[in-house]
């Protein structure tokens, strides 16, 4: 893995190639954060807190979940979690009405980006984000020059509209 950090979608964001084993192409596995986060959130909200507190963890708990089956079903060179970095994007500018029915984030769903965040800097995964612009427009960004340098690319997400980025070497 490489260090943990926090930057922007710029050049150096994406690792150059290394050698894979047998001349394989290495594989970068790129995380849709609030996508897991959201869908763990939801599909566990109503059964998971910790015991003597109380604090939900649902969102968490699916993200950790995720994350090691990924680490260990596709033993990536590399991972980089993808993440939205403000309210407030280029696309909100342009219409008022982007994304206007979507409901506010939950309350007890706030704590646990910063517990994600956490966990991310102890397994030394950098997390990428742009101010202005969504986790899908950081994930389309490194998935492309990531495929431009060699890299074999995985995205994790259900999102349907990263569809559009699948390409040989691009999954």
């Amino acid at each position: 893995m490489t260090p943990a950090r926090t930057s922007t979608a710029g050049p150096a964001a994406v690792p150059s190639p290394a050698a894979g084993e047998g001349g394989a192409r290495p594989l970068l596995v790129l995380l849709d954060s609030h996508g897991i986060i959201f869908r763990s959130y939801f599909a566990l909200r109503d059964v998971l807190t910790v015991r003597h507190t109380g604090e939900p963890i649902a969102a968490v708990f699916g993200y950790a979940n995720t994350l090691l089956s990924v680490l260990t079903e596709l033993k990536p060179a590399y991972v980089i979690a993808a993440w939205d970095a403000s309210e407030q994007t280029f696309r909100k500018e342009k219409d008022e009405r982007y994304k206007a029915h979507r409901a506010a984030v939950p309350d007890d769903l706030i704590p646990q980006f910063g517990r994600v965040r956490s966990m991310l800097d102890a397994f030394r995964i950098p997390v990428v984000e742009k101010i202005g612009y969504e986790a899908d427009d950081v994930l389309g960004t490194l998935a492309g020059q990531a495929h431009e340098r060699g890299l074999d690319v995985v995205i994790v997400t259900l999102d349907t509209d990263i569809v559009q980025l699948v390409q040989p070497g691009v999954r």
